[in-house]
């Protein structure tokens, strides 16, 4: 008996909330697409992040996985892509894609900041001259290295 009051209860429940979903259902229907922004005067620069409009966007999907992209801000805003599938073959097939491109921005500073990447087999790998570098050994760590590099391994 409580199996069957358990029960009712929760299909009580599941009904009263599948009918509450039913302001929301919408017949779907084939839409046209949407149109590409048209670019806009060149040069111009927003006067805040807020403000941004996009001047330039291109997308391309291809039917291989293929697809590029560009965007552009009046702000100095700007990022482009390319990526392609690359088969590395094993059982199952391993079809990572393969991409390429760059961002950049401009700095508070007013300086031109690019960053170009590649991502492959081989990991994410982004340079250029805003990516922090390490600095150089020291010459008595490189000496201190070099010294033990030297010595016989004992096992």
């Amino acid at each position: 008996m409580k199996f069957a009051v358990a029960f009712a209860a929760v299909l009580a429940v599941a009904s009263a909330q599948l009918s509450a979903f039913a302001p929301f259902r919408q017949e779907l229907r084939p839409s046209a697409p949407a149109p590409r922004p048209q670019a806009a005067v060149s040069g111009r620069v927003a006067s805040s992040d807020q403000a941004a409009s996009i001047i330039r966007y291109d997308n391309d999907v291809g039917p291989d996985g293929s697809y590029s992209y560009a965007v552009e801000t009046d702000n100095g805003i700007a990022a482009q892509a390319q990526g392609t599938p690359r088969d590395f073959g094993g059982n199952p097939p391993i079809i990572p894609v393969v991409a390429q491109g760059s961002f950049s921005w401009v700095a508070p500073d007013g300086q031109n900041v690019v960053i170009s990447y590649v991502a492959d087999e081989n990991g994410y790998q982004p340079s250029g001259d805003a990516i922090p570098t390490s600095p150089p050994v020291p010459p008595q760590i490189a000496r201190a290295l070099e010294y033990l590099a030297r010595i016989p391994q004992k096992k």
